[in-house]
């Protein structure tokens, strides 16, 4: 298993328990996303150039609505995709939407982000059968040699919002396979 492909059952699990509406889910930011122009502000440390290894620790799971089978299933699907890990490839010419996008296994569009120095925050969307599907916050630190990521994913449950949140640490390991 994929390190992220624990996070489609989570969605998978919780849009199920929602019905036919699943737009109830969206925020007035994801809404405001697709009307304006996004607020990109970039002066931050980029990753250098090579090959990165994940380690991924969950931090937070909560979701309104879900057994606690179920729970202990997305969990455990979960823990059992962070320790297969993942690695991805920094290119000279990448952008920071491509380096998140490859880093979460998803096609990430940035709707805020901020950087400055080696610290980072903002907010994107995503798009994946694998990786991480809605609407995901991240903050953190970033230098040319990894990062340290806070990566909070938000999914709609049948009883409200329910919340993913990750430590997602990648470190340089070589040059690109």
């Amino acid at each position: 298993m994929r390190l992220f492909q624990a996070l489609p059952l989570i969605a998978a699990v919780a849009l199920a328990a929602c019905g036919d509406d699943v737009d109830e889910g969206l925020t007035d930011e994801e809404l405001a996303a697709e009307d304006v122009a996004p607020v990109i502000e970039d002066n931050g440390a980029m990753p250098q150039p090579g090959q990165y290894d994940i380690r991924l620790q969950l931090n937070e799971f909560d979701a309104p609505g879900m057994s606690e089978a179920a729970v202990a299933e997305a969990i455990s699907e979960f823990e059992a995709g962070a320790e297969e890990g993942h690695s991805f490839c920094v290119t000279e010419e990448m952008t920071r939407e491509r380096w998140l996008s490859e880093m979460t296994e998803s096609d990430c569009t940035l709707s805020r982000f901020v950087a400055d120095g080696n610290t980072l925050d903002g907010a994107m969307m995503c798009e994946s059968d694998i990786g991480l599907n809605g609407r995901v916050d991240i903050s953190g630190r970033t230098a040319e040699g990894g990062s340290n990521l806070r990566l909070t994913y938000t999914l709609p449950t049948a009883a409200g919002e329910g919340t993913v949140s990750m430590q997602v640490v990648a470190e340089q390991a070589g040059d690109c396979e």
